[in-house]
C-alpha cells in the first residue's frame, strides 16, 4: 500500500497511478489548489472524487455560450469544458461489446475513409492530417487497415466497386454526410485519443453511394441501394446484418404501395435488421422506409449538451424532443390490423460531436483555431502572436486584429482575437481541431445502427423483430413528451446489449442483469452483512480475476473478489445501506495484462469521479421498511 501525496490516506498503488487518466479539468482544477501536483504523483480515488465535486459545484446551472461575444453555437456549462460531451458520456456504452463481426451497411449520399475507422484506436507515426494533400491522403487512408467490407456507388447509369472508385476519395460537400454516420455508429476515437467514439467501433462498414448531383437522392435511388443488397443476397455475402438508413423518400404513400418500403420489409424477412432516420421536418408525415412496420423508425432526443442521469425524474423531464417527423401505419399481423406509432425509438439527435471532412479547407483552419484557443487559454502571448499571423496569412481569413500586434493595449487585443477565434469556431461548429457539432435524425438512426450491431456481436441468434422488441423494451420512457412522438423512449445501449445478452441463445441467458436486485440468488459469493442485496457482474473471458472496488471496500483491489461462472462471466453480491456507491471493476490477466479497471458496461447510472471515464454508480435509499437499492429496472 502506498499513501496519497494530497490526503496522505493509505491506497492502493496501482490504483494512485490511474491519476494519469484525470479528466483535463479536474487536472485543471487540482493544478489551481495545489500548483506544485503533477498527474504522476498519484490521486486516490477519494480526493479524485473531491475534486470531481468541486468543478460540478463551478457549473453554471444555465449555459454559458450566450454569456460570450459573440455568443457560442453550442451550449456549455463551465469555462474548462467548453465542447461537446461524447456519445457515451451521455448514454453510457457497453464499451466491451464493440460490434465486431458483424457488417453495418450504409445508405446515403456519399462518403469519405476516415481514420476513426481504423482496424485500431492507434495511428503508428500519424501524419498532419490538416496539412495532406487530398492525393496525399488518399495513398495513406488506401493502405491503411481499415474496416471496410466493400464500397459501392451506385450513381449514374454503371456500377462502380471497390477502393479505386473515384467518389470514394471526393472532397465535394457530398462526401461529408456518410462520412458523418458511419464515423457516429462505428468510429473509434483516433483523432480525439479515443473520446469522440461510437458505439460500435469494432464493427465493419459497406457504404452505398446512392443519389444525384448535389446530394438529391430521389426514392428511386434509395430503392436502386436496397435491391443492390437483396440481389444475390449480397447482404450475407458481406456479412450485413444492420442496415443504417440515413435518407427518406419523395412523397408520403401507404407502406404496402411503396417499392422501397417493400423492399425495406424484404431485408427485414431474409435477417437484417434496417433502421431508418424519421426526417427533420417536425411534420406529420412519414417518407419510405420510415413508414414501413418491420423498420426501426428513430427520432431525436435534445439533452442540451447536459450531464444528466435516467435516475433522476427532474433530470429526465429536462430533455427535449428534437423536431423530428412522426405518425402511425397501418399493418396486419395474424389477421389482425393494428395501428403503429413512429417513431419507436428515440436517440441524441443535437450537439453530437462528428468528423471534419478530411481533405478541405476547414480542417485546416479548425486545427488553428485549436492551437489558438490553447495558446489564448494558456495566456502564451508570444505563441499567440505567431499563430494569429499564421492565421492571416495561410489561412486568408481577416480577423478584427489584423493589423493589431501585442502592446500597450494587450487586454483589448486579447479580447479581438477571442472575438474573432469564437466566430470561426461558431462558422465552422468547433467542438475540437477535428470534430464539429451535428444533428438531426441521421445522427440519432447512426446510433441506433450501432448499438444494434453491438447485440448481434453479442448475440448472433438475434432476429431483427428481436433486435427491435429489445430496443425498445429497454428504452427510457420520456412520459413528459407528447406519446405520439417518443415510442418507446430514449435508447439505452447498456440495457439494449445486456438484455441480447440474456436472449434465447445469448451467453448469460438466465443470469441476472448487473447491478439489479436478484429475484432468486445465483450461486455467487457474498460480501457484506446488512442492507440491500445487490447483484454485480462483469462478462471478462479473457480475465484471469476480478473483483469489484468502491469507497465500500476503500478502493482495494484484493478485497472483494468476483466468482467465475459460464462463458466469462464474473459475479458476486453486495450488502450495502443506504448511500450512493461508486464503482468499478478490476479485471487482471489475458487481454487486461496485468489490470485494468473498468466501469460496469451493464449500469446505465454514472456517477463523475474526476477521470475521463466516470464510475458507475449504486444507489441505496432508505425508506420506513426496509433499505431498498435503486437498481436499473427502477431507475427506469
Amino acid at each position: 500500500m502506498a499513501a496519497c501525496p494530497h490526503c496522505g490516506g493509505e491506497s492502493d498503488g496501482w490504483i494512485l497511478a490511474q491519476a494519469a487518466a484525470l479528466y483535463p479539468p479536474v487536472v485543471r482544477l487540482i493544478r489551481r489548489r495545489i500548483p506544485d501536483w503533477q498527474p504522476q504523483d498519484g490521486l486516490c480515488p477519494a480526493c479524485a472524487q473531491t475534486f470531481a465535486e468541486q468543478l460540478n459545484a463551478e457549473r453554471s446551472a444555465g449555459s454559458l455560450h450566450l454569456t460570450t461575444h459573440p455568443p457560442g453555437a453550442f451550449p456549455y456549462y463551465h469555462p474548462d469544458e467548453e465542447t461537446v460531451l461524447s456519445q457515451p458520456q451521455r448514454l453510457p456504452a457497453y464499451s466491451s461489446i464493440t460490434g465486431a463481426g458483424v457488417t453495418i451497411a450504409f445508405l446515403d449520399s456519399g462518403y469519405y475513409p476516415h481514420p476513426d475507422l481504423a482496424a485500431t484506436p492507434t495511428w503508428p507515426d500519424a501524419p498532419a492530417w490538416a496539412q495532406l494533400a487530398p492525393r496525399e491522403l488518399e495513398a495513406i487512408l488506401s493502405a491503411a487497415p481499415l474496416r471496410l467490407a466493400h464500397y459501392v456507388d451506385l450513381t449514374g447509369d454503371s456500377r462502380h466497386e471497390g477502393w479505386i472508385t473515384p467518389s470514394l476519395w471526393d472532397e465535394a460537400g457530398d462526401s461529408w454526410h456518410g462520412q458523418m454516420t458511419t464515423v457516429i455508429a462505428a468510429g473509434n476515437g483516433l483523432l480525439s485519443e479515443g473520446h469522440f467514439r461510437g458505439y460500435a467501433p469494432g464493427a465493419r462498414l459497406l457504404p452505398i453511394k446512392i443519389g444525384r448531383a448535389g446530394g438529391r437522392i430521389p426514392e428511386e435511388d434509395i430503392l436502386c441501394g436496397l435491391q443492390w443488397l437483396l440481389e444475390e443476397d449480397r447482404f450475407a455475402a458481406y456479412g450485413v446484418r444492420v442496415l443504417n438508413v440515413s435518407v427518406g423518400g419523395d412523397y408520403e404513400q401507404p407502406w404496402q404501395e411503396n417499392p422501397v418500403c417493400l423492399a425495406a420489409e424484404e431485408l427485414v424477412r431474409r435477417g437484417v435488421f434496417v433502421a431508418a432516420a424519421a426526417g427533420n421536418s417536425g411534420a406529420r408525415r412519414l417518407l419510405a422506409p420510415a413508414q414501413a412496420p418491420s423498420v426501426l423508425t428513430v427520432g431525436g432526443v435534445d439533452d442540451l449538451n447536459r450531464r444528466w442521469s435516467p435516475a433522476d425524474p427532474e433530470e429526465v423531464k429536462r430533455l427535449a424532443l428534437y423536431p423530428h417527423n412522426y405518425g402511425v401505419v397501418q399493418e396486419s399481423v395474424e389477421g389482425q390490423r393494428r395501428r403503429r406509432r413512429k417513431p419507436e425509438l428515440l436517440g441524441l439527435a443535437r450537439w453530437l460531436p462528428s468528423p471534419i471532412l478530411l481533405p478541405s479547407p476547414v480542417l485546416r483552419e479548425t486545427v488553428a483555431i485549436a492551437r489558438l484557443r490553447e495558446s489564448l487559454l494558456a495566456g502564451d502571448e508570444e505563441r499567440l502572436a505567431e499563430l494569429a499571423a499564421h492565421w492571416v496569412h495561410a489561412l486568408h481569413h481577416d480577423p478584427l486584429y489584423r493589423k493589431r500586434h501585442p502592446g500597450e493595449n494587450d487586454g483589448d487585443w486579447r479580447a479581438e482575437i477571442e472575438q474573432a477565434l469564437r466566430k470561426r469556431m461558431n462558422a465552422h461548429k468547433w467542438v475540437h481541431a477535428y470534430y464539429q457539432h451535428v444533428d438531426g435524425t441521421s445522427v440519432a438512426v447512426a446510433q441506433a445502427s450501432a448499438v444494434a450491431a453491438q447485440m448481434v456481436a453479442a448475440n448472433p441468434c438475434l432476429s431483427p423483430g428481436q433486435i427491435k422488441a429489445l430496443l425498445m423494451q429497454t428504452a427510457l420512457p420520456l412520459r413528459h413528451l407528447p406519446r405520439a412522438r417518443t415510442g418507446a423512449g430514449l435508447i439505452q445501449p447498456t440495457r439494449a446489449v445486456a438484455a441480447a445478452l440474456r436472449a434465447a441463445g445469448g451467453p448469460l441467458a438466465g443470469l441476472p442483469s448487473s447491478a439489479t436486485t436478484p429475484r432468486r440468488r445465483p450461486d455467487a459469493p457474498l460480501w457484506g452483512e446488512s442492507g440491500r442485496l445487490l447483484y454485480v457482474g462483469l462478462l471478462a473471458p479473457s480475465a484471469e480475476a476480478v473483483s469489484v472496488l468502491g469507497p465500500f471496500n476503500g478502493w482495494r483491489r484484493d478485497a472483494t473478489p468476483l466468482a467465475r461462472c459460464a462463458n466469462g462471466w464474473w459475479h458476486g453480491h453486495l450488502r450495502l445501506p443506504p448511500g450512493r456507491y461508486p464503482y468499478r471493476f478490476w479485471a487482471a490477466g489475458g487481454a487486461h495484462g496485468s489490470g485494468e479497471w473498468l466501469p460496469d458496461p451493464e449500469n446505465p447510472l454514472r456517477a463523475e469521479g474526476g477521470y475521463v471515464e466516470d464510475h458507475s454508480l449504486l444507489v441505496v435509499r432508505e425508506t420506513t421498511s426496509d433499505a431498498i437499492g435503486e437498481t436499473v429496472e427502477e431507475a427506469r
